[in-house]
């Protein structure tokens, strides 16, 4: 019952966070956001002290169940190696990898080194997996169905661009998912007691956890089944030894256990052996090799099919035609077309979203987990090539905009860097100022006329003033400037904009 309780548990949060980071819709955004906000670094990160605290209670009374249960990163390693299907083994613990991993991390957010802790953190992780990963894969599959549905005359699904998010996010989310991936089809939850920092803090306190995994050795004749199927290698049968700082406690050995010597309660009442090895008898005589290949070979042939992977599947489809079900009309957004595509500005100053409050305070507190990227409307956000923001989230103008009346970034973000704003206060904040480059304006460098940033300014702060003759030429009052980027998205000078957005290095209030 626990471990079914466990898998359900986990099955929800997975994909529930899989649903945040990828649904094309974002009916499921505002439902399903609290999950990002119960993860531990987060929470840690955000001022969160109820959360990360109950997270750290529980791990000292119920053992590691955040690791299986919440951490997606963790989830997906167990599905990985379900997949993989290849028997585990007790491994010595690594704790100079695991405590030094921890050191790094501690030290590089101490210090403002934000590429390791956001490389290191498993949420931001699995985040960056989902966005440029996964939400790719998942909208091909929308717009396959979108193209069948208007083929039988029916627009209730509509195409979904899909569009590369930052090259070093994407290198980042494939080099984590090959070594994640690798690690786990071949040893289970090894990233997790190695390099994942979570996994060491709540190791400490899964060690002496009040409720844990017990074995009666009296019962227990060492046939090596429940180390084989230790997802995190950390029971030791020919020792009688079980790491406790290592057990994610997701109650597999329990359920495999041929002679019911596992269980789950208070840890001084497990019934000690009576040497420091399981008692021998004549079944403890077979060897490992035995254990692991029975004399009947038609067993494994035989074994009946795991219902839970059928759940999983069924599950899986059925969250992956909800958003469909419910997508709302994104073309009322009224959004400014674009015209062809071009190069991003060069910037001296990037511009981070309204709610940062500054570029030094963002960078000291985004992990770089996507979700803001991942769920802009606007597909304003994407994260930043190079320099110390790599891997965060700029405000690009290539496919949209920041509209005035959006906060959805704000009241996503798990880790507090963008604070949660409302739509009067971002209107009067400024962001950022555009700056026009006069030798390409094509007011400047031709006889036609152009004032499409003058049109589209939300604020009002272009104007076309009288130059030369009967020469126009664009004028920015900075003071009503928001940063918006509307002026540099509809520009229509190609391969560069004529008029682009500098980022403040201090928001202010306008």
């Amino acid at each position: 019952m626990l471990r079914k309780i466990r898998i359900f548990v986990a099955a929800c949060c997975f994909i529930g966070l899989c649903l945040l980071f990828v649904d094309v819709s974002g009916l499921a955004t505002p439902i399903l956001s609290p999950l990002a906000k119960l993860q531990f670094v987060p929470a840690a990160i955000s001022g969160g002290a109820a959360i990360a605290l109950a997270i750290l209670a529980a791990t000292f009374l119920l053992g590691r169940v955040y690791c299986s249960t919440l951490c997606p990163l963790g989830v997906l390693q167990d599905i990985i190696g379900r997949i993989g299907g290849r028997r585990h083994a007790f491994t010595p613990n690594l704790k100079w990898l695991r405590l030094g991993s921890l050191v790094v991390f501690v030290a590089c957010f101490a210090a403002g080194g934000p590429l390791i802790v956001d490389l290191l953190e498993p949420y931001s992780a699995f985040g960056r997996i989902a966005t440029d990963l996964f939400a790719p894969v998942w909208q091909a599959g929308s717009n396959v169905l979108a193209a069948a549905a208007a083929r039988a005359d029916s627009f209730a699904i509509g195409p979904t661009p899909i569009w590369q998010k930052g090259i070093g996010a994407l290198v980042a989310a494939i080099l984590t998912l090959t070594t994640v991936g690798v690690l786990a089809w071949r040893g289970g939850r090894t990233w997790c007691n190695t390099l994942c920092p979570v996994g060491a803090v709540l190791g400490l306190l899964g060690r002496h956890a009040i409720l844990r995994h017990r074995v009666d050795w009296n019962k227990c004749n060492g046939c090596g089944t429940c180390d084989r199927r230790c997802k995190a290698n950390c029971i030791d049968t020919e020792r009688g030894v079980v790491d406790g700082s290592r057990c994610v406690a997701c109650f597999d050995c329990i359920d495999v256990c041929p002679r019911k010597a596992i269980t789950y309660g208070f840890a001084g009442s497990s019934a000690a052996p009576a040497s420091s090895a399981p008692p021998a008898s004549s079944e403890s005589s077979l060897s490992r090799d035995a254990a692991i290949a029975p004399e009947a070979p038609s067993a494994p042939q035989t074994a009946p099919p795991d219902p839970g992977r059928r759940n999983l599947l069924a599950m899986l489809s059925l969250g992956a035609l909800a958003p469909h079900m419910l997508r709302r009309d994104m073309q009322a957004e009224e959004q400014i077309p674009a015209l062809t595509r071009r190069l991003p500005a060069v910037r001296e100053v990037p511009v981070v979203p309204p709610g940062a409050q500054s570029l030094e305070g963002f960078r000291r507190q985004c992990t770089g987990c996507q979700l803001c990227v991942a769920s802009c409307p606007a597909q304003a956000l994407s994260a930043a090539q190079g320099g110390k923001s790599l891997l965060q989230p700029t405000l690009t103008f290539e496919h949209g905009y920041c509209r005035v009346n959006c906060v959805t970034c704000s009241t996503l973000c798990p880790t507090g860097a963008i604070k949660p704003i409302d739509a009067a206060v971002k209107s009067a904040t400024q962001i950022g100022r555009a700056v026009v480059d006069r030798s390409v304006c094509i007011n400047e460098t031709s006889e036609d006329h152009c004032n499409a940033c003058v049109r589209n300014c939300p604020p009002g702060a272009i104007t076309l003033v009288q130059g030369e003759g009967d020469a126009k030429r664009i004028a920015i009052d900075t003071e009503r400037c928001t940063g918006c980027g509307a002026c540099e998205y509809i520009c229509p000078v190609r391969p560069m904009a004529a008029i682009w957005v500098e980022g403040n290095l201090e928001h202010r209030r306008i």
